[in-house]
């Protein structure tokens, strides 16, 4: 199988899953006796600033390990003291499931606001307009979207809700370990991404970043009542954690870190994959006018015949299909690699479109 969906599930990395094997081997060996106590903590807390030092992140206390961004998403937005008649403004590009939890914040009164950017510029106007009109509670949106890799602001936005006093909630899912993410100079309000996608490590793991202010204007429901020593991870994180998939997860941004993300290595996979493409009649290349994330392109059928000769032809090839939000008959192909997809698939993708001109 030539495999390009990066983007949603990366191939698993042996040296990671052998740190998940050991991990959990060494704490079977203990489990919650004191000192299994003990190595739980150290574990999970070095683990922790681990991330925080690849990230950037002052104060670790302030990560929190979910299970994917899914979960992250409901924990923050069920965590805010939503008021009748808030405003919440997102995008056309977040994730589904994402979606469905800002969509159901219709029961509590909260109005929903979607957004469908052309370019970064107008974004940013159509938001700034917003702000200082309305009484907006939260931006929710992606660094980089799932659907084309579109680059979005974040930190250009991060600047207007600091000055509008609106929360800046991202899905971090298609951006860490894929584009530079540092949060040394700027940090919004929650900020989460899974460990399975660009990170390539374990299913079932992920982090949640959360700001200062996020705590400071009062916008958590807390349960720790007068524990206000507590670290702010601990109203995010449900439960015993899975230490061997945390471990693992940890493991994969270090061999991130290291790696250094090789982005010039995926701007040329890009450019090469975006000439050729672009030379196939009946398909069009997905962009907006500004940046775009190095390992994702994708692309539309304009008529029923290439998109016919793509599901009859396609069946060796995995990509991630999707509908369009705004028109649910248009189907696009969303095509992500990484530094170590092999040379050969990527010419064995471009020999496939190129058959089809």
């Amino acid at each position: 199988m030539i495999y390009f969906n990066i983007a949603g599930l990366s191939p698993f990395n042996q040296v990671v899953q052998q740190e998940v094997a050991t991990t959990l081997e060494q704490f079977s060996q203990l489990l919650y006796s004191e000192e299994g106590i003990h190595y739980y903590r150290k574990t999970t807390q070095g683990c922790r600033r681990q991330l925080a030092q690849w990230l950037h992140i002052a104060d670790a206390r302030h990560i929190a390990f979910v299970p994917n961004a899914t979960t992250a998403s409901w924990l923050v937005l069920s965590r805010i003291h939503w008021k009748p008649g808030d405003h919440v403004l997102t995008t056309t590009h977040e994730n589904s499931t994402v979606r469905k939890e800002i969509l159901g914040l219709h029961t509590r009164g909260v109005q929903v606001r979607t957004l469908d950017p052309k370019s970064p510029t107008e974004l940013e106007a159509e938001i700034e307009h917003i702000l200082a009109s309305t009484q907006v509670r939260a931006i929710v949106i992606s660094h980089v979207s799932h659907i084309d890799g579109r680059i979005f602001p974040i930190e250009r936005l991060y600047q207007l809700t600091q000055k509008y006093r609106a929360l800046l909630i991202v899905d971090g899912a298609q951006a860490v370990a894929h584009i530079p993410v540092n949060f040394h100079d700027w940090q919004p309000d929650a900020y989460f991404f899974p460990g399975h996608k660009w990170c390539a490590g374990p299913m079932g793991t992920g982090a949640l970043i959360l700001g200062k202010q996020f705590a400071e204007y009062g916008e958590v429901r807390s349960d720790r009542g007068q524990e206000s020593s507590d670290p702010l991870w601990t109203d995010f994180e449900i439960g015993t954690q899975n230490i061997g998939l945390i471990a693992g997860f940890a493991k994969a941004c270090l061999i991130k870190q290291q790696d250094e993300l090789k982005i010039a290595t995926l701007e040329a996979f890009r450019t090469e994959v975006r000439q050729e493409l672009s030379k196939v009649s009946g398909l069009r290349i997905l962009e907006w006018d500004g940046p775009h994330s190095p390992g994702i392109l994708s692309l539309t059928c304009l008529g029923k015949q290439t998109k016919a000769q793509l599901q009859a032809k396609s069946h060796d090839i995995s990509w991630k299909t999707f509908q369009f939000l705004n028109n649910q008959e248009q189907t696009g192909i969303r095509l992500s690699w990484s530094t170590n997809t092999p040379e050969t698939d990527v010419k064995s993708l471009l020999t496939f479109f190129q058959n089809m001109s």
